[in-house]
């Protein structure tokens, strides 16, 4: 296997998954660059090696576009990762119970990030059924 597999083929590895993208990316175009101005530099520039060239160039662009999209596959799943670990401590800190199913969850979140631009509008109040029962101290 390459260098640029996706991260459902690292699924089963037990190594670690690798952050960096730098074998799938084009690391190579400024060189490729180079050697395009290189071909076409000079008093009697090789037009069959600068045309095969540009056409190899050409026919990578979509492998290295694949091969960031492929790349960028464990960042999402990082993310998500994170995103699912923190739903409860942040509901738990605002105050809020996270609801049973995730229908009415997706809503509640929606409502929570919509309060970021309108803080005092009238439809906030919906987000009081998802209010958290007050903790009582027994004495």
């Amino acid at each position: 296997m390459g260098p640029c597999t996706g991260s459902a083929a690292r699924a089963n590895s037990p190594a670690p998954a690798s952050t960096s993208s730098w074998p799938c990316r084009p690391a190579t175009s400024p060189f490729a660059f180079t050697a395009v101005l290189a071909l076409a530099g000079g008093s009697r520039p090789d037009r069959l090696a600068l045309l095969s060239t540009l056409v190899g160039l050409a026919l990578l662009v979509p492998v290295w576009y694949r091969s960031a999209v492929t790349a960028t596959d464990e960042w999402a799943a990082a993310v998500r990762a994170l995103v699912d670990t923190g739903r409860k401590p942040l509901a738990a800190s605002l105050g809020l119970a996270l609801p049973q199913t995730l229908a009415a969850e997706r809503d509640m979140w929606t409502m929570v990030s919509r309060l970021s631009r309108i803080p005092y509008h009238e439809r906030a109040a919906a987000l009081d059924r998802y209010r958290a029962e007050p903790a009582t101290d027994p004495v």
